[in-house]
């Protein structure tokens, strides 16, 4: 797609430089589920957005984790929960206002987990073609950006993908894509 910026991991884009007045974002995930050499898009395998949401100490803000159990917060939302990613396209959405998140937010951590991975004994090394996108909700869901997992996920249960931090007044979204084992809890429990 022309004009789509494609990151590599630790690439930072300035979203108000790259989109001038941008104030409505939209971060879509998507991802298929590899099964005996076949992709099967998803069935069996539930994996949900989270958003945490952190302060200048990257410590989490109150009600700062945006996840199936808590969809909404000031200025964002996630659009449901997708229990099997089945499907073309985005899996999960979460849409952000800018100008509306808490003011004691600095930055938003977007990461993907497996449901239930341990008593499932599901893990990353099934999960193909994961990508994170930002998408300028102002413009007609403009795609801004997009980062494309390229690491087998091993045996890791959960992915911080990327975030978007507000510096000198203007949000960045860097590409982070860090495997690593935890769920819902102990990525929560990771910024407290």
């Amino acid at each position: 797609m022309a004009g789509v910026l494609n990151l590599q991991k630790n690439d930072i884009l300035d979203l108000r430089k790259a989109e001038p007045g941008l104030r409505h974002v939209m971060l879509g995930a998507g991802w298929d589920v590899a099964k005996k050499g076949f992709f099967n898009l998803g069935a069996d395998y539930d994996l949900d957005l989270i958003a945490l949401l952190l302060d200048s100490n990257d410590k989490l803000i109150n009600r700062g984790v945006i996840y199936f159990g808590n969809l909404k917060g000031d200025g964002i939302y996630l659009h449901g929960d997708n229990r099997t990613g089945a499907g073309d396209g985005d899996d999960e959405k979460i849409s952000v206002d800018l100008d509306k998140l808490s003011p004691k937010c600095d930055k938003v951590i977007f990461a993907l987990n497996i449901y239930d991975a341990v008593s499932r004994k599901q893990n990353f090394s099934k999960i193909k073609n994961a990508y994170i996108r930002i998408l300028n909700e102002d413009n007609g869901n403009k795609e801004i950006c997009r980062y494309n997992l390229s690491e087998d996920g091993g045996n890791n249960t959960a992915l911080l993908f990327a975030e978007l931090q507000r510096v000198n007044g203007s949000w960045q979204f860097k590409a982070k894509g860090e495997l690593l084992q935890a769920t819902v809890k102990s990525l929560a429990d990771m910024y407290k």
